[in-house]
């Protein structure tokens, strides 16, 4: 969904004292949303224009100064809301008007309750407007999002709306049957590959040299853990290894762990034996990696799901610093020399850049 200035009020902007001319594109969001919502079976002007500013404030959505990225779901009844998206034990907070002021109140009380995928915000379409609370949900790293089961939703008309920032400005409006829209706002590029197909590229290469019987379990556990790390404020670099190597000539500094850590084995171990202890290790595991990749450097993988070292550092030839194709900073030229080992040492490059672009060259 790509949307342009395009509607000019106000008065003469030659007339003496008037104010200048608006620009804006509210129109055109509120109309898009519209038509998603008369595919969903949910049509509603009201609640398109809410469904718009429900957009456009999660797009950069914070509070005190720190980014949030609360899950947010509409729909028109709770119970089957739930059983749809996997929640339990709701708890209303509040109602009001079907109107802006109350997705702006709603997302105000419950948004920073839904941090780490703990509990996620409905807004439940009533009589009297919206009644919106919020769901617990389970942030399990080898358990489905609500916006996953959504996503894996055959019914075009399931009576649920899902809204969830993928990184600043990029926002994903969902029902069933397949039917999104990736919404990109305020200057964000889409000449690129969406968030999620990224990050799927990326999984599927850490996973590559995964056997079968492993293979989804492995891959879903590093697209949900690497989706957290998507929505974080800081860079990230990945390099992935081929299946067997413990190292590579590129690294000129960092730390390579004595013994390549093995998270299939964990992943296949819980699989076995759903204990607390083999929960805990994979949850345990799942936020050692993400501590990895918000450290300097780049994390090393490989291809049948180890890791195998973090914080580490490649030397930069001195040619790459004057190629005026290479356009960014020191990660930007990191990711070009891990780019150019692809096919050689390295079976895929990644990067997250600060301002939310994403990245991911396979061979």
């Amino acid at each position: 969904m790509r949307h342009a200035a395009s509607v000019m009020n106000g008065s003469d902007p030659g007339a003496p004292g008037s104010p200048p001319p608006v620009l804006s594109f509210r129109h055109l969001l509120t109309d898009a949303v519209g038509t998603f919502l008369d595919e969903a079976g949910m049509s509603c002007a009201q609640t398109a224009d809410s469904i718009g500013e429900l957009i456009v404030t999660l797009s950069r959505y914070r509070e005190e100064g720190a980014p949030l990225f609360p899950m947010a779901f509409m729909g028109d009844d709770l119970g089957q809301m739930l059983a749809l998206l996997g929640g339990k034990d709701p708890i209303a907070i509040g109602i009001g008007p079907r109107s802006r002021a109350t997705v702006q109140r709603a997302l105000k009380q419950c948004a920073p309750l839904g941090q780490g995928r703990w509990w996620a915000l409905y807004l439940l379409r009533v009589p009297e407007g919206f009644a919106y609370g919020v769901f617990r949900t389970d942030p399990f790293p080898l358990a489905e999002s609500p916006l996953e089961r959504l996503r894996r939703t055959e019914e075009a008309q399931a009576g649920v709306v899902g809204v969830l920032q993928l990184a600043d400005n990029m926002l994903e409006l969902r029902a069933g049957g397949g039917l999104c829209r990736h919404v990109y706002l305020s200057g964000a590029r889409v000449e690129g590959a969406s968030p999620p197909a990224v990050l799927n590229e990326l999984a599927e290469a850490i996973t590559d040299g995964v056997a079968s019987a492993s293979l989804e379990r492995a891959r879903g556990f590093f697209r949900r853990v690497l989706f957290e790390v998507m929505q974080s404020s800081h860079g990230a670099l990945v390099a992935v290894l081929p299946r067997e190597r413990a190292g590579s000539t590129l690294f000129v500094d960092g730390i390579i762990l004595p013994r390549p850590l093995d998270i299939v084995a964990l992943l296949d171990r819980y699989h076995a034996d759903p204990t607390d202890s083999a929960a805990t290790a994979v949850r345990a595991t799942g936020q050692l990696l993400r501590g990895m990749m918000a450290t300097d450097g780049i994390t090393v993988l490989r291809a049948d799901g180890c890791i195998v070292g973090y914080n580490i550092f490649v030397r930069h030839p001195e040619s790459l610093a004057h190629q005026p194709s290479v356009v960014g900073g020191a990660r930007r030229r990191t990711y070009e020399v891990l780019g150019a080992a692809v096919g050689t040492e390295l079976t895929a490059a990644f990067i997250r850049s600060q301002d939310g672009d994403a990245a991911c060259r396979r061979a």
